[in-house]
């Protein structure tokens, strides 16, 4: 390529300034120009076609181009004019083929340096740093304007010369001078003399920067992926020293590109950065891009793989196949897939059909903490939404259980009692079912300890100290040490899972053996050890004294602590000290086993065991015990095994030696031959003495007719004879003296008539027996007994009458008045809440009463005036079942009680300011919004809530379910302030009602009811005129009664129309009168179905009559309510199986409602909610609830309208009336029908009450029918 060629050949030309500089420029291609000037000190004041006007300090000037003709061989050409010059227009002035990228001088370009003389600029550079890097030489940029002058650089330190050889000017670049000349100078400047004046350049700021590299890095880091025609993005950054220079160099395989320099200053370093981009990219860009850094001493380079695709596409595949095997216990559980695709699909983890939280930074789904109820089938679904593409994969995980043996978890005791019967019990849970259980004994030795890893149980990592015990033969019946009855293995159905349950019964337990049951599976063993030690002292430890606990002063004392050897030693007697017994105020101290000898005087004892037996005896001996000897006496033994020590007092009262004392003498006696006399010789004293009786000076002693009772205090003689007559002396004697009295005793009348009259005595005696018989069987069919008289109509939860009878609730539950018991002086009664037949509820303020000095608003239900005692017996059975039931956040919980006999009894309970869940919801109704956006905050707190309450009831092992949600939510009873999770709403008035809501209020009910089975409690009238609603969005069950007998009195009866909750009641409960935790369930339906119709009244438009209830009984159900969902009626459905045993568990509905919670926050789509008024029967495809196919609503088969005769008030919205004639014909119909039923119906009897139709009185609630019961509680 020939170059373009200049008009000025020179390389160096002069012009003076003010003058016009012309240079034309002819060459083969289009034509640009470039040159210096001083556009940093000029301003453009206007353009006018090719020529630019610029304005600065030193004047006006133009620059125009400009084309001129061209020749053969160069035909284009371009002129440069430039009027005005000024010093800085001194440079280089370029002519290049301006389409040409390079320009490379000589070949696509030619140019010359022009000098613009001015003398009274001779310097042309502005002030500017100077940076020395770690090179010998460095040039000192002073350009002139003038060729031809001496310059002399100066420094602070020194002058600096040009010498030619180390110190070089050059006119066009400046002076190069040796590094270390100027390196500890501030700042240089160059100097020269124009008619002998010095001109002196601007200054050099000298500034020493570094030339190292410190690192490369290309961004992105990894490969990077794009379709055709997206735009390619590459940083290229270097980390250098401060003010290092660096070159950029970039090698890829299509050079189209743009690149951006970029340079930030750090604190201790400098970025230098390079950009490279590619506005659309093809395939031919595919392949590696390098970028390298070089300062000239050093370089550095990165690279990184650019992949380019065609189109769209997702790849998804097995890593190890479909089916994944974990073990629960594991730490986590890897389901992992191999996915290739771009871009990177949006993806979801399915378990069973059902989202799960997908917090996954990758495809593979991690499992943590891997436990049973993670088993399923699970499905990743990708999708591509713009470019329509969705694959998916599925997998299956089976989670192993390692076997786990039940009984581990509670204590169990280790004595037995000699000659008992005993039952040892291995309940056995694992996955897959263990094949058998292996029952194993050896002989009562030690077994030494040894440390391993534990076989695999819950965690497989834990470490635990165990008897390694050898020697162990199988358990038979031939030649058991034990004689045993039988060794029983099944399966059952316990807590929703199938165990292998097995039995080793004992049939005498003589000998202390070690019994062992062992069952393992595929991955792992589980094994109970028993140690079966048998002893004559029933619980290890007992203290004997004789002759008696309150001895006679003289008598000797012998106190025995008998202490089982195996369990306890070092045995010691301690005799209390009366002034350590009391503190410093004289408040009596609690006796502490540990410290008892701080407190105590120690006794010696004589130490002996007892022959053919198992356990030592430490026999204190007080001889001539006096009164001063008594007090309190302490045995205080340790137990081997953890050196616990234990203790048992015994008060000894001695009583003072008395003379004896009659306390009335004996008067003669006048009988008839054949009756009986008695003659008492009354004592008083310290203790009977010694008494004897004499006739006629002569000891009395017992014979066939003559006896002696009470000590010889009393002396009776039957059939008496001639010869019985005579003086009679009772003589009464002891340590201190003696005392006489005398009778005569005369007889009248013969022997001959004594036959006569024996046999008229013995038939009137068999007579009157038969007869008072009799009429003892007929009272008992006529009157019930007297606890049936106590007003019944009040509570509604009872305790299971298999585990406390209900009659004996009173008698037995007891009452700690130390921790209930609340001042009445410190209630406050307000107004009446609401109040039935025979008690009331009032609010009240209650101050202290959660051991603050704060004021509680509180409920408290009390009897009406003029109660009878049997009513305050029933106020008070209540007041002790709610204490066994205990505390639950969603139950109405005891706070309090006042039974004092100063005044009224009042059970003081909690109080819920939003009323009854029915009223709540129907007065939000027109508030109900099912679409409402949830908050992430809401989200957490119901994951964490559902999260909480699993993970203890996995982790639960003896604890009551009370204990479930108190990490989350406590009650008000603990006055503890209410956890962070739990979001505070200040009215819930003012909040609208949400489907959420409507699902948390189910999920609490079903926690509740949960909790109440776990007490053996039954409900008998759950609906939702017995939910309150408190705080925060919390519901609890109440009972507004009293307790009521209608397990020992089901025939209880009342003149006028029976009042029972039919709409509510089970087939069950209404034909056999069986009530169980299963009847509460079908309640339960009915609950949600109200709550899912905002508060409706349940068989809309559906007359209770006798119809009714046999259409019930024929699987007539009711249809989905207006607010349900699918899956709501699904559960709905459940509930209502005829088969109580086909219905679902409270834990069961716990953990659906839990599962549909989660889901509910984590969905926020309209889609979700739908109405279900149509649905008529149950959906299939649900893996949690069975459903039947097809079922019979009212409304699709209406009843037929039949008139019944009712009183005024029969006809309620809670259903709870029917006519008496109607349950009589029920009742008649349902016997005819079950005597010709070859097999009756059956309900297990730890869950049963059976029970009979009150008429005239309510069944279950005397004040839900009032406004304003519910608010109460």
């Amino acid at each position: 390529m020939t170059p373009p060629t200049l008009s000025i050949t020179e390389e160096e030309y002069v012009i003076n300034a003010k003058d016009t500089l012309n240079i034309t420029c002819r060459g083969q291609h289009p034509l640009e120009w470039s040159w210096p000037g001083g556009q940093e000190d000029t301003v453009q004041i206007g353009k006018e076609s090719d020529s630019v006007v610029l304005v600065s300090l030193d004047g006006v000037q133009t620059v125009k181009e400009e084309d001129c003709e061209g020749t053969d061989t160069k035909p284009y050409c371009k002129v440069l004019t430039l009027t005005g010059t000024q010093a800085n227009d001194t440079g280089y002035y370029r002519c290049y083929y301006k389409y040409i990228n390079a320009k490379i001088e000589g070949t696509t370009a030619v140019s010359t340096y022009v000098f613009v003389r001015d003398y009274e600029r001779p310097f042309i550079n502005k002030p500017e740093a100077l940076l020395i890097y770690k090179k010998e030489n460095i040039w000192v940029p002073c350009l002139v304007s003038i060729p031809d002058l001496n310059i002399t650089l100066l420094s602070t330190t020194s002058p600096i010369y040009p010498d030619g050889k180390n110190i070089l000017w050059d006119n066009k670049k400046g002076m190069l001078v040796p590094t270390h000349l100027i390196k500890d100078s501030l700042f240089v400047e160059c100097e020269t003399f124009i008619d002998m004046k010095p001109r002196k350049s601007s200054f050099f700021l000298v500034h020493i920067a570094g030339n190292e590299l410190y690192d490369i890095q290309l961004f992105p880091r990894k490969a990077m992926e794009l379709l055709v025609g997206e735009k390619l993005y590459l940083n290229c950054t270097v980390w250098a020293e401060f003010n290092s220079g660096v070159d950029f160099q970039w090698d890829y395989p299509a050079k189209q590109i743009t690149e951006l320099p970029e340079r930030r200053s750090q604190q201790t370093h400098t970025e230098l950065s390079s950009i490279l981009i590619i506005q659309n990219v093809s395939l031919q860009d595919l392949g590696k891009y390098t970028c390298k850094a070089s300062n000239g001493e050093q370089d550095l380079k990165e690279s990184i793989d650019v992949i380019v695709h065609e189109k769209p596409f997702i790849n998804v595949e097995w890593r190890k196949g479909p089916v994944i095997e974990a073990t629960a216990g594991d730490e986590m559980a890897k389901l992992p897939v191999k996915v290739v695709a771009y871009p990177q699909p949006e993806f979801q983890w399915f378990k069973d059909g059902r989202l799960i939280s997908n917090r996954q930074s990758q495809y593979s789904l991690q499992i943590k903490d891997v436990a049973e109820q993670n088993s399923g089938s699970y499905t990743l679904v990708l999708k591509n939404g713009p470019a329509g593409l969705e694959k998916s994969i599925s997998l299956q995980l089976v989670v192993n259980v390692p076997p786990q043996i039940h009984e581990k978890e509670a204590t169990s005791p280790n004595i037995y009692s000699r000659k008992s019967r005993q039952v040892l019990t291995c309940t056995v849970y694992g996955i897959p079912a263990p094949e058998k259980i292996q029952w194993q004994w050896r002989p009562w030795t030690p077994c030494p300890m040894f440390s391993r890893h534990n076989l695999r149980t819950v965690r497989r990592h834990q470490r635990d100290r165990m008897p390694e015990c050898k020697d162990w033969k199988d358990v038979s019946q031939l030649d058991a040490v034990n004689a045993i009855e039988s060794i029983d293995t099944w399966t059952e159905f316990v807590e929703g899972r199938n165990k292998t349950v097995s039995k080793l019964i004992i049939q005498e337990a003589n000998v202390s053996v070690m019994y062992k049951c062992a069952a393992s599976n595929k991955v792992g063993r589980d094994e109970r050890l028993i140690y079966f030690y048998v002893t004559t002292i029933p619980n290890g430890f007992e203290i004997e004294s004789q002759p008696s606990e309150e001895p006679i002063e003289g008598q000797d004392l012998r106190l025995s602590c008998n202490a089982d050897n195996y369990t306890y030693e070092n045995l010691q007697w301690y005799r209390l000290n009366l002034s350590t017994l009391h503190d410093e105020e004289g408040n009596p101290l609690v006796l502490d086993c540990k410290n008892v000898h701080h407190y105590a005087t120690k006794m010696q004892g004589e130490l002996h065991f007892k022959p053919n037996s198992n356990y030592a005896a430490l026999t204190l001996t007080i001889p001539s015990i006096s009164l001063e000897d008594e007090g309190d006496y302490v045995c205080e033994v340790q137990n081997r095994e953890n050196s616990e020590k234990h203790c048992h007092k015994r008060y000894i009262s001695v009583h003072a030696l008395e003379v004896p004392r009659l306390k009335q003498n004996l008067s003669n006696i006048l009988v008839n031959v054949s009756d009986s006399i008695e003659m008492r010789c009354k004592v008083d004293g310290t203790h009977i003495p010694n008494i004897s009786w004499y006739k006629d000076e002569k000891l009395v002693e017992e014979v066939s007719g003559i006896d002696l009772a009470d000590s010889n205090q009393r002396l009776s003689i039957q059939r008496v004879r001639e010869e019985d007559a005579g003086l009679y002396l009772c003589s009464v004697c002891n340590a201190k003296g003696c005392v006489n009295s005398s009778a005569s005793v005369s007889v009248e009348g013969s022997d001959d008539r004594t036959n006569v009259e024996i046999v008229i005595l013995i038939g009137t005696g068999v007579i009157a027996i038969f007869f008072w018989i009799l009429l003892i069987l007929i009272f008992c069919n006529i009157k019930r007994p007297a606890h049936a008289d106590i007003k019944t109509g009040y509570l509604s939860i009872i305790m299971d009458p298999g585990e406390v009878p209900l009659d004996e609730q009173c008698e037995y539950l007891p009452y700690d008045s130390s921790k209930w018991e609340f001042p009445r002086e410190r209630l406050r009664l307000s107004k009446v809440l609401g109040h039935g037949a025979f008690g009331k509820v009032m609010e009240a303020s209650a101050f202290g009463i959660n051991k603050s000095n704060s004021c509680e608003t509180v409920a408290v239900k009390m009897l009406k005036e003029g109660a009878t005692a049997s009513e305050h017996k029933a106020l008070m059975s209540e007041l002790k079942i709610l204490i066994h039931i205990g505390n639950h956040l969603n139950v109405v919980n005891l706070l309090g009680a006042c039974t004092k006999p100063n005044g009224p009894l009042m059970v003081i309970v909690e109080f819920c300011k939003y009323g009854n869940l029915s009223n709540y919801l129907r007065t939000k109704r027109e508030g109900f919004s099912p679409y409402r956006e949830k908050s992430p905050r809401l989200r957490v707190q119901v994951r964490s809530i559902v999260e909480a309450v699993r993970a203890d009831r996995r982790s639960r092992s003896g604890t009551t379910d009370s204990a479930i949600l108190n990490r989350l939510l406590m009650n008000k009873s603990q006055a503890a302030p209410p956890p962070p999770l739990i979001q505070e709403v200040d009215d819930l008035w003012q909040s609208p009602l949400t489907m959420e809501d409507l699902i948390c209020y189910s999920f609490q009910v079903a926690r509740g009811m949960e909790f109440l089975a776990s007490r053996k409690c039954i409900h008998r009238d759950l609906a939702a005129r017995n939910i309150l609603l408190s705080e925060n969005n919390v519901v609890k069950i109440c009972d507004f009664g009293l307790a009521r007998d209608i397990y020992k009195d089901p025939d209880y009866v009342r003149k006028g129309s029976a009042r029972l909750p039919l709409k509510w009641m089970a087939p069950e409960s209404i034909f056999d009168k069986v009530y169980t935790t299963q009847s509460d369930v079908w309640s339960f339906g009915v609950l949600l179905w109200e709550i899912f119709s905002l508060g409706a009244s349940p068989y809309p438009g559906v007359q209770i009559n006798e119809e009714f209830c046999q259409r019930l009984k024929d699987g007539t159900r009711m249809r989905a309510p207006e607010y349900a969902t699918a899956e709501i009626y699904r559960i709905m459905l459940s509930c209502w199986y005829g088969d109580p045993k086909e219905r679902p568990t409270f834990s069961d509905l716990v953990e659906i409602l839990g599962n549909l919670l989660q889901e509910n926050v984590q969905h926020v789509s309209s889609h979700l909610y739908y109405n279900c008024v149509s649905f008529p029967g149950c959906l299939t495809g649900g893996n949690q609830i069975r459903c039947p196919s097809r079922i019979k609503t009212f409304e699709e088969f209406p009843m037929t309208q039949t008139m019944y005769k009712a009183h005024p008030d029969n006809q309620t919205d809670s259903g709870m009336v029917l006519a008496s004639e109607e349950f009589e014909r029920i009742e008649n119909r349902h016997r005819k029908e079950s005597a010709f039923s070859k097999k009756s119906r059956s309900f297990p009897d730890s869950q049963a009450a059976k029970v009979q139709f009150f008429q005239g009185n309510t069944f279950l609630v005397e004040m839900s029918h009032i406004p304003n019961a519910q608010t109460a509680i």
